[in-house]
C-alpha cells in the first residue's frame, strides 16, 4: 500500500508543478500583459477612467489579474451606472470595459434640495448629463413605492395631456395629482388617485371635457372612473 503511494507521486508532484506554473503564467508573467485598455461609458469616460485606472486597470497587468469584482465595487458610488461588462481579449492583450447607464424620466428634489432622477422603473439615482425638459416630480414621500407608481402613471398617460405640465405631485398614499393646461383650459388640476387603471381614466377625462357644462371646471376628480367628480 505504502509503495502505491510512493509510485503516484511523481505525477501528484508534476501536476502541483503544472498548476504552479500555469498560475504564474497567467497571472505573473509578461506573456499575457494588457497592453491597451479600452473604456466606454456613453460619453461619461473622463468620470470613469480616473476611478478604475490604475488602480484596477493598467498597461503591463496580466489579463488573468483583471478583477470583475473590484471594478464593480470601486464604481458602486455612481449611481447612475446601470450595468458593466468586462471583456478580456487574451490574444489581442486588452481589456474592454463597457458601461450603460439608467435613463432618467423624471427628476424630483431631495431634503437637501439635490436634484435626482429616476428611471421607468423607479430606480433614483443623480444623473451627469441628464436630458433637458424632464418633469419634476414633487413627492409627499419620494419612496421607492411613489417613484415605481409615478414611473408607471407616466408609461401610460398620453403625451398630450403632460405637453404643458404645470405640477405633477404624489402624496405618501400614493395619489397622483397633475396639473396642467389642456386645448380650453387654461389650468386643469385631476386627480387620477393610484397608478391603476390609467387608460380608462383618461378616456373618462376626455369625455368630461367634451361636455358643454364642463367649459368651466378646473378641477376633474377620476380617481373613480366610475363616478368622476368635477368643480
Amino acid at each position: 500500500m505504502r509503495k502505491r503511494r510512493f509510485r503516484n507521486a511523481p505525477g501528484i508532484i508534476l501536476a502541483v508543478l503544472l498548476i504552479g506554473l500555469l498560475g504564474y503564467f497567467l497571472g505573473w508573467s509578461k506573456a499575457l500583459e494588457i497592453k491597451t485598455i479600452e473604456i466606454s461609458a456613453q460619453g461619461n469616460e473622463a468620470l470613469v477612467t480616473p476611478v478604475i485606472v490604475p488602480k484596477d486597470l493598467r498597461i503591463g497587468l496580466p489579463i488573468a489579474r483583471v478583477s470583475s469584482q473590484r471594478i464593480v465595487q470601486d464604481l458602486s458610488g455612481m449611481t447612475w451606472i446601470s450595468k458593466i461588462k468586462v471583456n478580456r481579449r487574451w490574444l489581442a492583450h486588452d481589456v474592454r470595459i463597457t458601461i450603460s447607464e439608467h435613463h432618467p424620466i423624471a427628476q424630483y428634489f431631495d431634503s437637501a434640495g439635490t436634484t435626482n432622477y429616476f428611471d421607468s422603473k423607479g430606480y433614483s439615482f443623480i444623473s451627469p448629463n441628464p436630458p433637458t425638459g424632464l418633469p419634476v416630480i414633487n413627492f409627499g414621500d419620494p419612496s421607492d413605492a411613489s417613484r415605481s407608481a409615478i414611473a408607471n402613471f407616466l408609461a401610460q398617460i398620453p403625451s398630450d395631456i403632460t405637453a404643458k405640465l404645470i405640477n405633477l405631485s404624489i402624496d405618501s398614499t400614493e395619489q397622483i395629482v397633475l396639473t396642467a393646461a389642456l386645448p380650453g383650459f387654461a389650468q386643469l388640476e385631476i386627480h387620477w388617485g393610484s397608478d391603476s387603471n390609467i387608460s380608462l381614466k383618461v378616456k373618462v377625462l376626455r369625455q368630461l371635457l367634451t361636455l358643454p357644462e364642463n367649459g368651466k371646471i378646473t378641477v376633474a376628480d377620476v380617481s373613480n372612473p366610475l363616478t368622476p367628480v368635477v368643480k
